[in-house]
């Protein structure tokens, strides 16, 4: 029987990193995943080829509103086939080159199979046995399901079938309003695609702060973008190449059609066939348990990434696999901080949040103040002619210390990484006003936030 140092079940943006760390130290590893090559859900069906097709549909959108820069955009056209192939290669790109890491290292090995726990120390591979001293499950998610009724629940994308399709399609309706849907959704509707959003709660992006959430929402309203709220689904029946989808609105019984259904109603952690029962580690619906190390119940077995319950995100993932790679083999303990996780909504406006939000700061016991600077005031914002938007500072009273920051403008993703400093830095409002920020940009925004307050500041009359 084989005997490896390490072995990671998983291949995305957790177990790869980890797997590569670990060799590095010179372990040895064996990194197993069900697909041929390295890059997991991400890669090949999440967060790369949606940024393919979001940039194409953005660039479209840009030419066909050039006449707002009195440009002439006649006859814009987007040739779908072609940004499929560059989905394709870039996808292929970025896992070939994740395999040539592997391979350059002597003491990792990648194998693709199906991989089940046999006892605490041993896997099963596609019915090889294989022996470990410590085990890293970093298997992923996948979309969960709604239990509803109807043939056609079968037959319904998710986002591992909607990056695969070679023709545009003419519409699409979505089941749930979080993140995967209102991006895909605003991307379709750039492209001239007819699309419309079912959605269960009172208002869309449910885990988005209600501002950021609702410009988001307004946007697509102003756009054509069908949006039912406070909807129950009841069945998704197909027949004659057409959905047919029945819910209660209201008190009231309502059918919706439309040829395409994709369905984005959440995420499940990828354990049900690992037999995890066997290794004596505990799991729920949620994911696996693990505690601030990302430890299981068991010493030498730990999981990060989506199949936990923590923010589930492709960078938070390899974040996380740093901590794990690091309390397995260094002498003292590192724990998880995601009060300083950082992530982008890749929708228009797109929203940036870095460290606490408002809700999550006072769900800590905190007293906090909040700081506002609307874009539209900004030479930038106006030279764009996109005024939208706004950067919010989450300042914690009692130290003065800047905990979040959340952006909603047209380019927050590029705002992001000075805002995840500013957090993870544990910067004051002064500290962030120190820094020059080259002008016309929005980074000034920081600068001119921090002068605000400065200024509201020294006009408060002094106590006694």
């Amino acid at each position: 029987m084989e005997q490896y140092d390490l072995v990671v079940i998983g291949a995305g943006p957790a177990g790869t990193p980890a797997a590569i760390a670990a060799a590095q130290f010179g372990k040895k590893v064996l990194l197993i995943d069900k697909r041929e090559a390295p890059g997991g859900e991400c890669l090949f069906e999440g967060c790369i080829p949606s940024k393919v097709l979001e940039n194409a549909a953005n660039r479209y959108d840009e030419v066909a509103r050039a006449n707002i820069f009195h440009i002439d955009e006649t006859h814009p056209q987007i040739h779908w086939e072609g940004v499929i192939r560059d989905k394709e290669e870039i996808v292929r790109k970025r896992s070939m080159g994740a395999m040539r890491q592997i391979e350059a290292l002597p003491t990792l090995s990648f194998r693709q199979g199906n991989a089940s726990f046999v006892d605490a120390h041993t896997l099963e591979v596609d019915g090889e046995k294989i022996a470990f001293e410590k085990a890293l499950i970093a298997t992923g998610a996948k979309t969960a399901m709604p239990p509803v009724k109807g043939n056609g629940i079968d037959k319904v994308w998710t986002n591992r079938d909607v990056f695969f399709q070679e023709k545009l399609p003419d519409e699409i309706l979505f089941v749930g309003a979080g993140a995967i849907s209102c991006e895909l959704a605003q991307m379709f509707n750039k492209l001239g695609v007819k699309t419309h959003i079912l959605e269960r709660s009172e208002r869309i992006l449910k885990r988005v702060g209600e501002e950021a959430a609702l410009s988001v929402q307004q946007k697509m309203i102003d756009r054509g973008i069908g949006i039912d709220l406070n909807v129950d689904l009841e069945s998704i029946m197909y027949e004659n190449y057409t959905f047919v989808v029945t819910l209660t609105q209201n008190g009231e019984h309502k059918s919706v059609t439309s040829t395409h259904v994709l369905v984005a109603t959440g995420r499940v952690a990828n354990v049900e066939d690992l037999k995890l029962e066997n290794a004596g580690v505990s799991y729920d619906r949620h994911g696996v348990e693990v505690d601030v190390t990302l430890k299981t119940a068991q010493d030498h077995i730990f999981a990060c990434g989506d199949c936990i319950a923590a923010p589930k995100f492709a960078h938070t993932a390899s974040y996380e696999a740093g901590v794990v790679i690091h309390n397995m083999f260094a002498p003292s303990p590192h724990t998880v901080d995601y009060d300083k996780n950082s992530w982008v909504l890749f929708s228009d406006p797109q929203v940036a949040v870095c460290g606490l939000d408002e809700s999550g700061a006072k769900a800590k016991g905190m007293e906090v103040s909040v700081a506002k600077y609307a874009f539209m005031q900004d030479a930038r914002a106006q030279l764009d002619k996109s005024p939208e938007g706004y950067l919010k500072f989450i300042i914690n009273r009692q130290t003065d210390i800047i905990v979040g920051v959340e952006i909603v403008s047209e380019d927050a993703a590029s705002l992001s990484g000075a805002a995840s400093l500013i957090v993870s830095n544990k910067m004051t409002p002064m500290d962030v006003m120190g820094a020059i920020y080259p002008h016309p940009t929005l980074a000034e925004s920081f600068g001119k936030l921090a002068q605000q307050l400065f200024f509201q500041r020294m006009m408060k009359p002094s106590k006694g």
